[in-house]
This record gives structure tokens, C-alpha cells and sequence, in this order.
């Protein structure tokens, strides 16, 4: 039954390997032992990757839709904010950097995928507990580079900055300021220009796995 099923393993790598073009391995573990067992890190630099597909839906599932409407109805009413800024990217994901270039992530967990939505009244942080809304009470856009707001929400976040530094590819480095002063940042990318990244993928079927360790980024240098 093991050899079967490690057949079957080593037919669905093969099978997905055959459809990445540039498949550059950074971690692979094939095993029978204690039990059937594939677990591949790899680049796909596939301009039509499905994985990078994955990575910019936007679309709720049923699990999503309870989360957030739950959320939403504790901020009603919004407040339609009528100065968003015409051309400036409103959905982002995640970038990260490993050994000094930028990539997409597709993780293990899927919800260590962080992606943030700017609407005409609220923002979204999806997160690994569903998509968190956030009620706007004030946008500032200094340029077409620069954007401030203030929100009420229902974890320690109360302002998000976004600060594009590469226009052309669309990366963005984002500042959230919680309500004692503390600040964390992301690094983010405009969903539309994801295809100029390539996505490391952390696949396993059968169990979730450790998350890829990336470069540390310096953003205070990023900033300037």
C-alpha cells in the first residue's frame, strides 16, 4: 500500500512539475516512511502560473463572507470617502525578498498570505483570520505616491501608510501605526503588476509546513 501511494506522490510531482516551465527546486523531500510523503519549496517563474492566480483572488468564500459581514456590521454606518485618488492601486499583496530579489509567496498556510483592499468606505486586511474590514474616516493622498488613512478597526491598527517606491513595478512599502505609536510594515506590490514576479511555492498535500525564511528588510532604507 506504502509503494501505491508513493507512486501516486511521485506521479502528482512529476505532473506539476511538467507544468512549470523554469521550476527551480529550493527544498524537495520525497519519503515512504512513516508514511507516503512529497514536500517541494520551488520557484515557478511560469508567466501564466496558476499559483500566482491563486495569489491575487480577491473573492470571498462562505468562510470569508461570515467574517467580514460580523465585522462590517459593528462599523456601519460608512462613509462613502469621495477623494480616492483616480489610478492609485487599490488591491495588494505580499512581496518578499530571498537572496536579494523579490518573489510572491504561495505558503503552506494559506492564511500567512497577507493581502490588504482599499474601497470607496473601508479597507480589508485579509488575514489568517478572514478578511478584517476596516472603517475609513479619513484619506489623504499628498501625490500619486502617497497615501495616509485613518480608520476605525477592530485590532490595534488605527492609520495605514502606503508609500510606492517603484511606480513601474508597483511596490509599495505599508506602515501600520497601532494605538500606542507601535508601527509594523509590509512589503506589498499592486495585484495587477504580480506577473513581473516570480512565486515560490511551499506545496506539501498531505501536511502543513514550516514557512520559508526570507531576507530581513531594511524599510527605514526603503523609506528614504
Amino acid at each position: 500500500m506504502k509503494k501505491i501511494f508513493l507512486i501516486l506522490f511521485c506521479f502528482i510531482s512529476i505532473n506539476l512539475n511538467a507544468q512549470l516551465k523554469d521550476t527551480v527546486f529550493i527544498k524537495r523531500t520525497i519519503s515512504d516512511s512513516p508514511y507516503p510523503f512529497y514536500h517541494a519549496i520551488f520557484i515557478d517563474s511560469s508567466p501564466d502560473s496558476e499559483h500566482r492566480k491563486k495569489l491575487i483572488d480577491f473573492k470571498f468564500n462562505s468562510f470569508d463572507s461570515a467574517s467580514y459581514y460580523e465585522i462590517i456590521n459593528l462599523l456601519l454606518p460608512l462613509n462613502k470617502i469621495q477623494n480616492i485618488k483616480a489610478g492609485f492601486p487599490v488591491k495588494w499583496i505580499t512581496l518578499n525578498q530571498y537572496k536579494g530579489e523579490y518573489y510572491l509567496y504561495r505558503p503552506s498556510e494559506a492564511g500567512y498570505h497577507f493581502k490588504f483592499e482599499l474601497t470607496d468606505s473601508a479597507t480589508i486586511d485579509y488575514t489568517m483570520e478572514g478578511p478584517i474590514p476596516g472603517k475609513i474616516k479619513r484619506i489623504k493622498f499628498d501625490d500619486d505616491i502617497n497615501c495616509t488613512i485613518e480608520r476605525e478597526h477592530p485590532w490595534e491598527s488605527r492609520e495605514v501608510s502606503i508609500k510606492i517606491i517603484d511606480k513601474q513595478k508597483g511596490i509599495a512599502v505599508f506602515t501600520f501605526t497601532g494605538q500606542k505609536s507601535d508601527r509594523w510594515y509590509h512589503l506589498m506590490v499592486d495585484s495587477k503588476k504580480a506577473n513581473l514576479f516570480p512565486v515560490i511555492v511551499n506545496y506539501c498535500i498531505t501536511d502543513k509546513q514550516g514557512e520559508l525564511d526570507f531576507d530581513s528588510i531594511d524599510f527605514n532604507k526603503l523609506l528614504k
